[in-house]
């Protein structure tokens, strides 16, 4: 399990000399976090409204009045009572809504993260009301902030940033993209659509070496439309992954696989059709690099 230190920033600790009454807290099932001594405390004897450990981000509309909040907290006694998973997970990822964004039932969102987490194996949702959603706390990065490619424009500058890249870092994100393909190929099994699942949305942790998807507000978890709505929201859901993997395969060459396939078969539907020629070029040419060392 990874273990995490809070002190104002949250860090790797080691168990190694660790004093008895620093035992881990869960976040999860796959995660723990270490509390700095002077806000052990709050676990031990909570306030009534909840503590926030850490703002992680805020979004805010035109004119400039907050429409949510996201933070680390350690449960109050009101959210302990309220909710039975906040004992276990005291400290856990807390969005709160403001009335007038319009927002979605969160407790729609939490039953979507709920079933999505059931089929993944994954971390679930803690609990919801009518304007907050809470969840485990995934200590990892967005995969979009690990790729070279993110916000890269026009979409043909990805290729040079390919072929000048680390071969190991490529590698590397190869992997993850081949484990988010298979999750979300089992959410597609079970007629579940994520309909946001832009790389963001993909959390990677390091220990264990793991992506977790996120956002369940707009999921759609019981579809029964036509075969081609279907195919159109697969698409949507993969796309920004399948673009990830081409740009990765034209640094690497060509790899074998469900994502290799799938995402070489899209490249019309992801790519301008004048741009095209210059991507399958490309792939070409970094295949022939890679046979030829």
């Amino acid at each position: 399990m990874e273990e995490l230190t809070y002190g104002g920033t949250l860090k790797k600790h080691t168990r190694n000399g660790m004093a008895p009454d620093n035992t881990p807290i869960p976040l999860s099932q796959f995660h723990s976090i270490e509390v700095a001594e002077g806000l052990r405390y709050l676990l031990a004897e909570p306030r009534e409204k909840d503590f926030s450990l850490r703002s992680i981000a805020r979004k805010e509309g035109p004119d400039g009045r907050e429409l949510v909040q996201m933070q680390l907290v350690i449960a109050g006694r009101q959210t302990r009572a309220d909710y039975p998973l906040a004992e276990r997970y005291p400290i856990h990822f807390v969005k709160s809504y403001h009335p007038w964004s319009f927002h979605g039932d969160p407790k729609v969102e939490f039953e979507n993260h709920r079933v999505a987490s059931e089929i993944l194996g994954a971390p679930g949702p803690i609990g919801a009301d009518a304007n907050t959603i809470r969840s485990s706390f995934l200590p990892g990065k967005p995969l979009s902030r690990l790729s070279p490619f993110t916000e890269v424009e026009p979409q043909e500058s990805c290729l040079g940033i390919a072929q000048q890249a680390d071969p190991a870092a490529l590698i590397g994100l190869w992997k993850l993209a081949q484990e988010a393909f298979a999750q979300i190929q089992k959410l597609h099994e079970k007629n579940f659509f994520h309909r946001d699942l832009e790389l963001h949305n993909l959390i990677v942790c390091t220990a264990p070496v793991r992506v977790f998807l996120i956002d369940f507000e707009s999921a759609e978890r019981d579809f029964k439309g036509t075969q081609e709505e279907r195919e159109e929201l697969c698409l949507k859901d993969l796309a920004e992954l399948f673009r990830l993997a081409i740009y990765l395969q034209s640094g690497l060459g060509y790899q074998e696989g469900a994502l290799a396939e799938a995402s070489l078969a899209a490249m019309p539907k992801l790519f301008r059709a004048s741009s095209l020629s210059t991507f399958a070029s490309r792939l070409d040419a970094a295949d022939k690099r890679a046979v030829g060392g």
